[in-house]
């Protein structure tokens, strides 16, 4: 039986985005180096099409998979020479005993001639060199920096109130699974998603420490016997609407729960808190250890209940999508790879959401 057909436009930008991401992250296991990374940006660009147009108005998803990966494959099989890099060692720091300071606040200034927008969200670090993890539906709008007839955006993240220390921002990996499943919900005032693969890191790029305070991720599953364990959440919400506090609070957890059948923890259910507002999407859920254990992504509809993704999950994800795991993500040269990921992979992920906003 023949494969179901699928539109062509969007499981070719999908598809590209995927295998995009994949050959990116492995360019060295594949033997294809920077050159093969330059060849994967020149496909992307076209967004595969080229590759495909005999097959007309549309394809089975197996023939735009091979397509993909032939093109690509031809591009770089004149590399004879691949350049290794040693990921740096790097010793990580007990977390700060004061956590607020592991935590920011995301801001987002969205400004066009008709209209000025403020986007604000919390994330926190999770290693000493600088690297921030949040939503997914907090950082997709850095993707926006930069797209025609979007106007400015300045993004930026705070680790206080009133004369905190305020970082610049770039994305180092966003998840392009997420992204490809809930472009079109950017325009939506009150989103809704279960947080499946709801996961950004992002990378300070101005910062004059290399020691900043962190909370290391706890990437081992988790067992259901935590349920009514005490943990500890932070964040920024806004119960008003338009203030963004800086919240400490303790709940406990109700359950953990999975998205699918194989017995994964990837849902932490919480107890109603003080965190319960909008805002407070992308803090941490802290063990008594100081370890993040997950990454706050949904509410409850009228309520303050909060659900997270456990850090194994995000593990789990991004080496689904990337080839490596998230400790492994976190070594070795950032600039670059943030560099990098902004030159190969987000401009397609900007034109998915660019095309939701036409």
């Amino acid at each position: 039986m023949k494969a179901a057909l699928i539109n062509l436009t969007f499981v070719t930008l999908s598809v590209a985005v995927l295998v995009t991401t994949f050959t990116y992250f492995n360019a060295e296991k594949m033997g294809l180096g920077a050159t093969g990374n330059a060849a994967t940006v020149a496909v992307s660009q076209e967004k595969i099409e080229q590759v495909l147009e005999a097959a007309g108005e549309y394809v089975s998803f197996d023939e735009i998979i091979a397509s993909v990966l032939s093109k690509i494959e031809a591009a770089t099989s004149s590399i004879s020479t691949l350049v290794e890099e040693t990921p740096e060692e790097t010793t990580e720091l007990p977390p700060s005993q004061n956590l607020g300071e592991a935590i920011v606040n995301i801001v987002c200034v969205q400004e066009t001639s008709k209209f000025r927008k403020r986007i604000s969200g919390t994330g926190f670090f999770i290693n000493s060199s600088g690297v921030i993890i949040t939503n997914a539906h907090v950082a997709q709008f850095l993707l926006l920096k930069g797209v025609k007839g979007q106007g400015t955006m300045e993004c930026s993240a705070t680790t206080g109130m009133n004369g905190a220390e305020t970082y610049d921002i770039e994305l180092l990996y966003l998840s392009p699974t997420w992204l490809i499943e809930n472009a079109s919900l950017i325009t939506e005032t009150a989103p809704k998603g279960n947080g499946e693969n709801d996961f950004a890191l992002l990378y300070v790029t101005d910062a004059e420490t290399t020691n900043f305070p962190h909370l290391p991720p706890a990437t081992n599953p988790l067992p259901k016997s935590m349920k009514d364990e005490t943990v500890i959440l932070v964040g920024y919400p806004r119960p008003d609407q338009k203030t963004a506090v800086r919240t400490t609070a303790t709940t406990t957890v109700r359950g953990i729960f999975t998205f699918e059948d194989g017995g994964y923890s990837d849902i932490i259910s919480l107890h109603a808190s003080p965190l319960g507002y909008n805002g407070a999407s992308g803090g941490p859920v802290i063990d008594r250890l100081g370890r993040s254990l997950g990454v706050i992504t949904t509410k409850s509809s009228g309520s303050t209940v909060l659900n997270a993704i456990t850090m194994s999950h995000i593990d789990r994800s991004i080496k689904a999508e990337s080839g490596y795991d998230l400790i492994s993500i976190l070594q070795g040269d950032l600039a670059a790879k943030a560099s990098a990921f902004n030159e190969v992979i987000s401009p397609i992920l900007s034109e998915i959401l660019a095309e939701n906003l036409d």
